[in-house]
């Protein structure tokens, strides 16, 4: 058993209300057994975040461990990234330290959380993710998967999806990271974070 699900925001200025927003497509369908789908997000309070990120972090240590080969592996899905955009005409993208942290805890937060869908149990979602992870961004792409063995295939899933496939080949991203960690209901859980870094 497994499951995949795509999101990919976009920050909108919105002047009149001076106030940043996010445009997202939400899509859902079933295809052969995996779930697909996007979500949204729900803004929150610097110290909501950091007691969040402190609690994960404790949690994480026993509940969502890394796994074995786990540098290995998403060296792998980052490669196997680079050369489905290679062949599709499009210019690689590069590993940021701090997308990998979020991708990683987000990993375990969705084992520890015993949920699968881009917006936690509270309705914080990537946006707030990234905001408490201090990543400032014009642009975010998320995907999930959990289930699969290896990331051949865990990227092969992926790519038979449109909506992943999109997320993947947009041709805005220029950073990923990636998060691999095991446990919970599907044994090992996938973390996609793509984004167009803000320019300030």
């Amino acid at each position: 058993m497994s499951k995949v699900v795509p999101v990919r925001l976009s920050r909108v200025v919105t002047p009149k209300m001076n106030v940043t927003q996010f445009r997202f497509t939400v899509a859902a369908m079933t295809l052969g057994g995996l779930l697909l789908l996007s979500g949204c997000f729900a803004p929150t309070s610097a110290d909501e975040r950091e007691a969040d990120t402190a609690s994960a972090r404790l949690i994480a240590e026993d509940a969502c461990p890394t796994p074995d080969g786990a540098e290995r592996m998403s060296d792998q899905v980052f490669q196997l990234i680079n050369d489905e955009r290679s062949k599709a005409g499009l210019p690689p993208v590069i590993r940021n330290p701090m997308l990998d942290h979020i991708a990683d805890d987000y990993a375990c937060r969705l084992i520890t959380g015993d949920f699968f869908s881009h917006d936690d149990p509270s309705g914080k979602g990537p946006a707030e993710r990234a905001t408490a992870g201090k990543y400032a961004f014009q642009a975010l792409g998320e995907n999930l998967a959990a289930g699969q063995e290896s990331p051949a295939e865990v990227m092969r899933v992926w790519m038979q999806s449109s909506a992943h496939r999109e997320i993947i080949l947009d041709e805005e991203w220029t950073e990923v990271g990636i998060g691999i960690r095991s446990g919970g209901e599907y044994s090992i859980y996938w973390v996609q974070e793509f984004a167009l870094p803000s320019e300030d």
